[in-house]
């Protein structure tokens, strides 16, 4: 029979302290649970704890596994990792910071001499991580105002009383959705990495800020969203006059974005991010005179891109009134904004997603000239921050065309696929088009045949139904896809509309 040592918060009353005695025998039933749903183990070994009738509320749990010398030696010492996490928690909660409930510690030595503490602490219900709502694509502009100015409230507040979270990435900030005008509430969570100083403290300020702006940007959430987190932050500041925001908001989101760029890089040395190959193409547009030049020259500048841009227009048109998208709708990448009024029309809400910013920030402006409600996201197209099934269509126009990789392409219609639960719509060029021959003469890269984009499709777990060239004889061919089992959306229910409670 393993040996339990059991360490409780004062703040848990006696009842509770033998309910959760009772309750958690045998020593099996410390462990979080496997496999249920919503209960699942993480990597790292944290999860909810076995549903007990005796006990109110939901248990959280992290398993720290003491094996090692020195892991035994920090304990004798007082400086394990669980007793540390304890600690602070306990110091954050009489500091009146909002970080979960701390219930006990629990050391487990088991017969054959494996030792165990389990973390107990108040599981916030309800509750998303930043980074998963971000990747949701659920919230609406003012969501976003809202959602800044309570990740900015607590972190003015725990520089203000000396306190410094070193790891404030979006997984380690959970958030809970209130009724509207109330900001939604934001817990503190994994604070194995704080620190404490004597009182108010710029450094910890600036650091906590350029941390989260770098681990946002890695994510794909856009400069755009951490510009709105540090100037909330600044904005609290400078109103209530503590002093802890010393440097510019652009020095800071600066630093955020030198943060984010070496994260990426990390990602790629560490084979968890494919390198990325396509930058080559989003570069042609990465600044301003570019993706002007882009949006006023390439379909205006002559009649044939102006015909061009006519027939593409009314190709896509006519396709999204056949299909009866009903949905939310990707546009990725989305460019300058030129199929958003397509996209939006009938009230159909659009999120635009595209890697380069200055594309992002003419789409940001034609879809503010259209009245259109939409949502943009800094991303590359093979790494899209939603969640699977976010969307009724997947909308990708003028980039396979340009892709010669196959593993590239078959990697966007993949990533198309994973966030599409009905349709993906994309265009390419058909290599046996009298341009493609053309193209093939010159020795240039004509493009596809229709087999070979129909069988990278069905790899990527689509299905096509049709093939539709944008005009007589045109070489770029929109190819309409649906996913191989759709989930259909009832009644035309958006996900961005949905209950971010719920997913």
């Amino acid at each position: 029979m393993p040996k339990l040592g059991w360490r409780f918060a004062p703040s848990v009353a006696a009842p509770l302290r033998e309910a959760l005695r009772q309750a958690f025998q045998p020593a099996e039933r410390l462990r979080p649970v496997v496999g249920a749903p919503g209960r699942g183990v993480s990597s790292r070994g944290y999860g909810l704890l076995p549903r007990a009738g005796a006990v109110p509320g939901e248990v959280f749990v992290k398993v720290f596994h003491r094996n090692s010398f020195g892991s035994r030696l920090r304990r004798l010492l007082g400086r394990g990792q669980a007793e540390e996490e304890f600690a602070h928690l306990l110091r954050l909660r009489q500091m009146g910071l909002p970080v979960p409930q701390p219930l006990a510690l629990v050391h487990e030595k088991t017969v054959s001499g494996q030792r165990r503490t389990y973390l107990w602490m108040e599981c916030v219900a309800g509750a998303r991580s930043l980074a998963e709502l971000l990747r949701s694509g659920a919230l609406r502009e003012e969501e976003h105002d809202r959602l800044a100015r309570a990740v900015a409230r607590v972190l003015v507040d725990l520089a203000a009383q000396g306190a410094w979270h070193r790891d404030v990435r979006p997984e380690n900030l959970l958030v809970s959705e209130r009724r509207p005008p109330e900001p939604p509430a934001v817990t503190l969570v994994d604070l194995r990495h704080m620190v404490f100083s004597s009182g108010p403290s710029p450094a910890a300020m600036e650091d906590m800020l350029v941390t989260l702006a770098g681990f946002l940007l890695a994510a794909g959430a856009g400069e755009e969203r951490v510009t709105q987190v540090v100037q909330a932050a600044a904005d609290l500041d400078r109103r209530e006059s503590r002093g802890l925001v010393r440097s510019p908001v652009e020095a800071v989101i600066g630093r955020g974005v030198a943060l984010g760029h070496n994260l990426v890089n990390r990602e790629v040395r560490k084979g968890r991010r494919p390198a990325a190959a396509l930058d080559t193409f989003a570069r042609r547009y990465g600044t301003a005179d570019d993706a002007e030049n882009y949006r006023d020259r390439r379909f205006g500048r002559s009649a044939h891109g102006r015909r061009v841009d006519a027939a593409e227009r009314r190709c896509v048109e006519r396709l999204i009134e056949e299909l009866a998208v009903g949905g939310p709708v990707l546009d990725a990448p989305c460019g300058t904004g030129r199929f958003l009024a397509i996209l939006g029309a009938g009230g159909r809400r659009v999120i635009g997603a595209d890697v380069a910013e200055a594309m992002l920030r003419l789409a940001r402006q034609s879809a503010r000239s259209a009245g259109l409600e939409c949502a943009f996201l800094a991303a590359d197209v093979r790494r899209l921050p939603l969640a699977d099934k976010a969307v009724d269509l997947a909308f990708s126009m003028r980039l396979l065309h340009r892709v010669e990789a196959r593993e590239e392409r078959a990697q966007v219609l993949k990533e198309l696929g994973r966030v599409s639960r009905q349709w993906v719509l994309c265009s390419f060029y058909n290599c046996r088009s009298w341009r493609g021959l053309r193209d093939r003469m010159r020795g240039r890269y004509a493009g596809q045949t229709r087999r070979a984009i129909a069988r990278e499709a069905a790899e990527a777990g689509l299905r096509v139904e049709r093939f539709v060239p944008v005009g007589p004889l045109a070489r770029q061919t929109l190819v309409v896809c649906t996913v191989a089992c759709p989930e259909r959306s009832r009644g035309g229910a958006s996900t961005l509309d949905a209950d971010p409670h719920q997913a």
